[in-house]
């Protein structure tokens, strides 16, 4: 194991937030924390996801609930196409079962990159590494790279990167640790720097690049993702 997966480890198993969603394999419960994730705070998420696994424990209870209590157990959490959205996959995936593999499942309906590689990796210990936002962040800041992270070529370069960092070890508990330090020291203002388990081998740090990256992108120019 590389040295740089050993720190980040060691930082994790001592620092890493209690969240429920990390407490199980289940496809269906992983997923649902994912979606609700997007867009919104872990710990404003907690509440809804616990109420939201109670009403629909199962991917067979949300497939065949009606799409208005779906939405009614949503209601707070915004963005209401992502509950349709799973509302929609649920069914495809109750007469299915859940793949496990990513390329499988960015065959459903709401399963982006993002999505389809954390269930992979979490639920079914497939080698696939995440790239949300908060990755973005430390590997832009870590390597030192100025991407354009909004760009289809820059978000390739930045998943090799992360594909790197997963490398000849079980991908879940490193994805889970990448997010944590974006999540909670590798933030987008006033980084806790001290605190990273990245800080001797981190490239903005040692330039004093870290409010430099990410590049932020021109609202202008037009996203691929």
């Amino acid at each position: 194991m590389k040295q740089e997966q050993k720190a980040l480890l060691s930082w994790y198993s001592l620092n890493s937030r209690d969240l429920p969603w990390r407490k199980t394999k289940d496809p269906y419960k992983i997923w649902i924390s994912e979606i609700m994730l997007q867009q919104t705070r872990a710990a404003a998420v907690i509440p809804y996801y616990n109420k939201f696994i109670k009403k629909f424990p199962t991917v067979g209870v949300l497939a065949k609930a009606k799409i208005e209590s779906v939405l009614e157990m949503w209601s707070g959490l915004g963005y209401y196409s992502r509950a349709r959205n799973i509302h929609k996959a649920a069914q495809a995936l109750d007469k299915s079962g859940f793949p496990k593999t990513y390329q499988e499942l960015l065959e459903y309906v709401g399963f982006g990159p993002y999505t389809a590689r954390a269930v992979a990796s979490f639920a079914f210990g497939q080698s696939a590494a995440v790239l949300d936002g908060n990755v973005i962040r430390v590997l832009s800041r870590l390597r030192g790279q100025r991407l354009a992270w909004w760009t289809t070529k820059g978000r390739n370069e930045l998943q090799s990167l992360a594909d790197e960092m997963v490398e000849d070890t079980d991908s879940a508990p490193i994805n889970q640790a990448m997010m944590e330090v974006g999540a909670t020291i590798c933030l987008p203002q006033n980084p806790n720097c001290l605190l990273c388990p990245f800080q001797k081998n981190c490239v903005a740090r040692k330039q004093g690049t870290q409010s430099t990256l990410p590049l932020k992108k021109d609202k202008k120019k037009n996203e691929i993702w």
